[in-house]
């Protein structure tokens, strides 16, 4: 559908958001970073009871959802007033960076100077399972869901309000203390929650290591700056 005003992720105007989408999206589209994605939904709806004459949606992070669909458009609904409403779409794809470092889209982008493609894809594999455990211990924290508790990472902050770990928080033993920790902090049902979550954390662990389904499509599934990051902790060259 045609859309006059479309907000995205983010509150800096070095955003990969803002910048991808500035290539791709037709000129007479104002694109607007909504800063907190905490409030993505209101910004969407209080616009559009604003300007009524104009379209307004959003396009957001996919995040760490319980959908396992994947390849295919994804439209984003909320429930407002027991109605159904399309505020817009979200990517197939974690987040904007899992398809930059996508291998094809990198030896489209940097022709001559692309890294060797087989090589290139080992290093990829290689970070998506040192992950593997940090990546089920942050989708089990996101996908069970209690309200103001969306904090699914650990250790140094890389860029702002961007955490990952060093080798040290990255083991199964290093995550399961790491997931109780966070759930004591949000000073929740911290026995009811700890095992729901830990609970959790144990069914996903299959699927996100190698050979699971998770782990097969970590271009999809795991965090596209958790991978970047996890390259550049092993000294290795990133050209993205």
């Amino acid at each position: 559908m045609p859309v006059n005003v479309l907000y995205c992720d983010g509150d800096d105007k070095k955003s990969l958001d803002l910048k991808i989408l500035k290539k791709i999206v037709p000129a007479n589209c104002f694109i607007k970073q909504i800063g907190s994605k905490h409030g993505f939904i209101h910004r969407i709806l209080g616009a559009r009871g604003i300007q009524q004459n104009l379209i307004v949606a959003g396009i957001k992070d996919r995040d760490f959802d319980n959908d396992e669909s994947t390849n295919m458009p994804h439209e984003w609904y909320a429930r407002i007033n027991n109605e159904r409403v399309l505020l817009g779409w979200y990517w197939d794809r974690k987040e904007i960076e899992n398809y930059l470092i996508d291998p094809e889209v990198v030896k489209c982008a940097l022709g001559y100077k692309a890294p060797i493609l087989n090589e290139y894809k080992a290093l990829f594999q290689k970070s998506a399972k040192k992950i593997a455990y940090y990546t089920a211990a942050r989708m089990a924290l996101s996908c069970v869901s209690y309200p103001g508790m969306p904090f699914n990472c650990w250790g140094d902050e890389r860029e702002l309000g961007y955490f990952f770990p060093k080798d040290k928080g990255l083991k199964e033993q290093d995550c399961r203390s790491q997931i109780s920790r966070i759930l004591a902090d949000k000073k929740r049902d911290v026995e009811g929650s700890k095992v729901e979550v830990l609970d959790q954390f144990d069914q996903l662990l299959e699927d996100c290591k190698p050979g699971g389904k998770y782990f097969e499509q970590y271009l999809t599934f795991f965090a596209g700056k958790d991978l970047l990051y996890m390259m550049r902790h092993d000294g290795k060259k990133v050209w993205i």
